[in-house]
């Protein structure tokens, strides 16, 4: 059970933060590249319910691997990367629940109306959704790095 437990825990944060960065850094920049805005935007729209899931998938796998991992015999860098993954998930859920579609639609219905204030805030919650977007990848390569130095298992 305990290599189980180690190898679970291992893919799904390097699985989950290598595919934050990769989308974050390399899939949807390029998309905007190569694609006119509004395909881009379709196309990006169709890859970040597949993205969530696969965050909700390997968060909630990473972090309940991890704390049956250390259940009992926890540190204290234990204690700050549980943290560490309970944040991510938390972040990961209210931009995928909430933030993402939302924006979605808004910037569906200006599309349809035209209301500048509608792409106003559809904009607003976009850089909402790229903050929390951006902080789930800095916490998770902190997560990486303290499972590299300091926990052993």
């Amino acid at each position: 059970m305990y290599f189980f437990l180690k190898s679970a825990y291992l893919y799904a944060l390097t699985l989950w933060v290598g595919g934050i960065f990769f989308f974050t850094v390399v899939g949807a920049p390029t998309a905007f590249k190569v694609l006119p805005k509004e395909e881009a935007g379709k196309y990006t729209g169709s890859v970040f319910p597949k993205y969530f899931l696969l965050g909700y998938v390997f968060g909630l796998t990473a972090l309940i691997s991890f704390y049956f991992l250390e259940k009992g015999n926890i540190t204290v860098f234990g204690w700050l990367n549980l943290l560490l993954l309970l944040v991510m998930n938390f972040l990961n859920f209210v931009n995928g629940f909430f933030i993402v579609p939302k924006a979605g639609l808004l910037k569906a219905e200006f599309y349809r109306s035209g209301n500048r204030d509608l792409y106003d805030k559809f904009k607003r919650l976009h850089a909402v959704s790229m903050v929390l977007n951006g902080a789930v990848l800095l916490l998770g390569l902190m997560s990486v790095g303290i499972t590299a130095i300091f926990l052993t298992f």
